[in-house]
């Protein structure tokens, strides 16, 4: 787009119609950073959540299910009401 085709556009916005464009740029450009930021923590998230998933073992899948049937068993008793202040 040339000079002269980009301010006939501009001169024909209204000052709300500039303000956003300005605006939406200055977030554009603000936050660019962050973008990165956001997806260098994602992919470390995402490390940490496949190392902890590798650390699961028989032993830890027994204790999981054992405590689940407890709860389910408090749940019963308590007819469905709040029941982990018993466990």
């Amino acid at each position: 787009m040339n000079n002269a085709i980009f301010y006939s556009f501009m001169i024909r916005l209204t000052v709300e119609e500039r303000v956003f464009i300005l605006e939406s740029y200055l977030k554009t450009m603000s936050y660019a950073h962050c973008r990165q930021n956001f997806f260098e923590k994602f992919r470390i998230l995402k490390m940490n959540i496949t190392r902890a998933i590798e650390k699961v073992n028989e032993r830890t899948l027994r204790k999981v299910a054992r405590n689940m049937l407890k709860r389910v068993d408090k749940c019963i008793e308590m007819n469905g009401h709040h029941f982990q202040h018993l466990l």
